[in-house]
This record gives C-alpha cells, sequence and structure tokens, in this order.
C-alpha cells in the first residue's frame, strides 16, 4: 500500500498539474525549445552538444510526457526515455548539421508526423 501512494504522489508532483500549474509547464516548455533554438542559431558549436542540446532534450522528454509516462521512464522504461532523447538531440542538431537519417522523407514523416510521442511533433 506504501508503495502505491508513493507512486502515486510521485506521478502528480511530475505532472505538475495536480498542482495547475499547466501555464507554469507550457512556460518551461517554451524555454527549452527558445534554449535549443538559441543553439541553433549561435551555429550550434559542438562543445555544448552534451550540456546544452542533450540536457535540455532530457527535460523535454520527462516535461512533455504524461503522468504514468513519466513514472514508467524514469524506471521501467530507461530505454525509451534515451532513444526520445536521443531523437530530440539528431533533430536539433539536424538542423545544423544534416543528418543522414533526415534525408529519408519516409523516416521524417514516421517521426514527424506519424509518430505518437507529441514533443517530436513539436520540433
Amino acid at each position: 500500500m506504501r508503495t502505491v501512494l508513493t507512486f502515486i504522489l510521485l506521478a502528480l508532483v511530475l505532472s505538475g498539474t495536480a498542482y495547475g500549474e499547466d501555464s507554469a509547464e507550457l512556460k518551461l516548455e517554451a524555454k527549452y525549445i527558445a534554449t535549443l533554438d538559441d543553439w541553433v542559431k549561435r551555429g550550434g558549436p559542438i562543445t555544448e552538444v552534451q550540456k546544452t542540446v542533450v540536457e535540455t532534450c532530457g527535460k523535454l522528454v520527462m516535461l512533455t510526457a504524461g503522468t504514468l509516462e513519466k513514472v514508467a521512464l524514469a524506471t521501467t522504461q530507461r530505454e525509451e526515455f534515451h532513444f526520445r532523447v536521443d531523437v530530440c538531440t539528431k533533430m536539433t542538431v539536424n538542423r545544423v548539421y544534416p543528418q543522414p537519417e533526415f534525408e529519408k522523407k519516409e523516416f521524417v514523416v514516421m517521426i514527424c508526423d506519424e509518430s505518437k510521442v507529441m514533443l517530436f511533433r513539436k520540433l
């Protein structure tokens, strides 16, 4: 019982919506996307990929996930979390340094149009 309550509380805290912070989440999302845009505008300094792009993508992945999805990504679905961060990173880097995967139209459609991950559509 204690474990169930812990997971429920964790899910509520991670979601932010339990405390009416929808607008705060949207502002934070806009800030993270602006950070990625700024990296692109500055020419995509390679030395900043890990600190700026990868870390910001990790924050965006967790911020844009649903309540239960956040718990799963943080615990049992770590490989899915890493996959989403990698895709976000590649999408951002592609804006400065073209990535071969994005030359294939079917790949772009699959990631940007057909994906169930809303973050990919936004990026």
